[in-house]
């Protein structure tokens, strides 16, 4: 299991819930549990944030993987100009 805290816009969707345990060992299956669990939450939505696993931010995860224990922290991109 990972542990998963949801941005501000992602607990709305969750309906509040601030932060969820979920079994996923990479990103699809992650996005997979999180919209399945939300039926609010839509992978356009998850798709607008970065993800910091274990305190690494990556801003496009979607080939990336995490182990058991690992912490998953929707962040909202961050954009320059």
């Amino acid at each position: 299991m990972v542990r998963v805290v949801l941005s501000q816009e992602l607990q709305r969707g969750a309906g509040g819930v601030r932060e969820v345990a979920v079994a996923a060992g990479n990103y699809r299956e992650l996005v997979a549990e999180l919209c399945g669990r939300f039926p609010a939450i839509t992978e356009d939505a998850v798709a607008k944030h970065a993800l910091a696993i274990d305190g690494v931010v990556i801003q496009m995860p979607l080939l990336e993987s995490f182990g058991a224990g690992s912490e998953l922290v929707f962040v909202n991109r961050i954009a320059g100009g």
